[in-house]
């Protein structure tokens, strides 16, 4: 289950970030385009993520991970489930932190929230 939610996260996040440019104009695919990255395969997309800067190292190899257990167990090779899903849980939870987490902007400073700093490019 974790990797499958791992992977709605993904394609998620790309439908949130892709724009196309149609006509020197900016514009959203639609929703009949996106469908065809429901057949793309997911370590192509994790890696177009993070070559496009929206994901991190950290979140690119959790991500790898968690797609490794998940194909594992989708095709019954798994021999230790309750390891694996301690893993499974790990790997998940960088992937929600780094991604969709109202709290990935920020850190606690003294007790409070305060924003991470950014690298500047």
């Amino acid at each position: 289950m974790c990797g499958i939610v791992g992977e709605r996260l993904i394609k998620d996040l790309l439908r949130a970030s892709v724009l196309i440019n149609k006509d020197g104009n900016p514009v959203r695919p639609s929703d009949v385009a996106f469908v065809q990255f429901e057949r793309a395969d997911l370590s192509g997309i994790i890696r177009f993520l993070k070559e496009a800067e929206l994901i991190g190292a950290d979140t690119l190899k959790a991500t790898e991970e968690l797609v490794m257990l998940r194909n594992k167990y989708a095709h019954a090779r798994g021999k230790e489930p309750e390891a694996d899903a301690i893993k499974a849980i790990k790997m998940l939870h960088i992937l929600v932190e780094e991604t969709v987490s109202v709290f990935k902007d920020f850190k606690i400073k003294e007790g409070r929230f305060a924003p991470k700093d950014r690298p500047s490019k």
